[in-house]
């Protein structure tokens, strides 16, 4: 979802193993939302958010993107 110059996301991580890495994870995560840009814009992360662990330990995070200006 995308709020003026954020972009928000529910990122759910159903499962992990012992070389599972939060960060390549993460950037795959915002890769994924490279289409909501336009042209000139990238992203920053604002804030990770932990919610919580529901079902089988599934953990859920809210993501804050920021939209700045392509340096």
């Amino acid at each position: 979802m995308r709020i003026k110059n954020q972009i928000i996301n529910e990122w759910t991580i159903y499962k992990t193993y012992p070389d599972f890495s939060f960060v390549d994870n993460l950037e795959k995560m915002i890769e994924s939302n490279q289409h909501n840009l336009k042209s000139g814009e990238s992203l920053e992360i604002h804030q990770v958010l932990f919610v919580g662990e529901f079902k089988k330990n599934e953990k859920v995070y809210l993501v804050i993107l920021n939209v700045v200006p392509e340096e």
